[in-house]
This record gives C-alpha cells, sequence and structure tokens, in this order.
C-alpha cells in the first residue's frame, strides 16, 4: 500500500506498484470459479466458468484499491503515474460503457457514466435549442453586418 503525502494523495514507489495494484483490483472484482466436490470448475449453459464472488468494478473501489482518500481525487490526479491510473480510470469506463448493452446493467452504466467520465452527458432537448439559437443569432448576426455594408 502507498504512503500518503501532506494532501493526503497516495504516493507510489514505482509503476509497476500502481499496475499490481490495479490489476488486483480488477482480478478480486472477477470473483473465484466455483468448484464441484472433485475440484472441476462448474461451467454455465454458454460455456462460460460460474463465478463466487464477482462484484462490479467502480471508480470508489478502484480509487480505494490505489490508497486514494476520496473518489474526486481519484478522478482529478494529476501526479507522478497519472498515466498509469488513467489507464485503470479507461478499464472502469470501458466495463460500464459495455454495461449499456446489458438490460440489467444499463441504468447503473448511464449514472456512472455521466457522473464520472467526461464526455457523456445525456444532451437534453434544451441543451439542443440553445444551441440553435446560439447558430441562428450568429447567422442573423451576420446577415445584419452584410447589411449595414
Amino acid at each position: 500500500m502507498p504512503r500518503w503525502d501532506k494532501k493526503g494523495l497516495p504516493q507510489y514507489e514505482s509503476k509497476v506498484m500502481v499496475e499490481r495494484l490495479i490489476q488486483g483490483y480488477f482480478e478480486k472484482c472477477r470473483g473465484e470459479p466455483l468448484l464441484d466436490e472433485e475440484g472441476n470448475m462448474i461451467y454455465q449453459r454458454n460455456g462460460e466458468p460460474t463465478m463466487v464472488g464477482a462484484k462490479p468494478p467502480t471508480v470508489a473501489g478502484l480509487a480505494h484499491a490505489l490508497g486514494f482518500l476520496s473518489r474526486q481525487d481519484f478522478l482529478e490526479y494529476k501526479g507522478k503515474f497519472a498515466e498509469v491510473i488513467a489507464r485503470g480510470r479507461l478499464m472502469l469506463e470501458q466495463y460500464a460503457e459495455e454495461r449499456l448493452y446489458d438490460k440489467d446493467g444499463l441504468q447503473g452504466a448511464k449514472f456512472t457514466l455521466t457522473n464520472n467520465f467526461q464526455g457523456w452527458a445525456e444532451k437534453t432537448r434544451e441543451d439542443m435549442d440553445v444551441q440553435i439559437y446560439e447558430k441562428l443569432d450568429g447567422i442573423l448576426e451576420g446577415i445584419s453586418n452584410a447589411a449595414k455594408q
């Protein structure tokens, strides 16, 4: 586990340490395969192994695994290993995006994408109307300026 600086941000010893913490978190989220009495893996109908203790990876969960004291500090981290941590955030974003295609995970995926990742805010009708009015204002101003000349 890392040490913390005066601002409460984790200080890592190496890039490898951060990568191991991230991979460890995602492996823990996968759970463990269910085994029968003889120690053989039990498979589902689709051929996938049955996992026990699996849980969805979350922003707060990865932040905690990396030693952050808040989700917001994790999302805004700009320290020495920011690139490695950004890849971890991208893995979370990928998981959430994949859940958009799964009816059971749709609402949770939409929530986490719009609240934790840039560029995922849903545009409302009002937002689209504002953009249209701004374009029209620009066109009308251009016409007005042309008429004055």
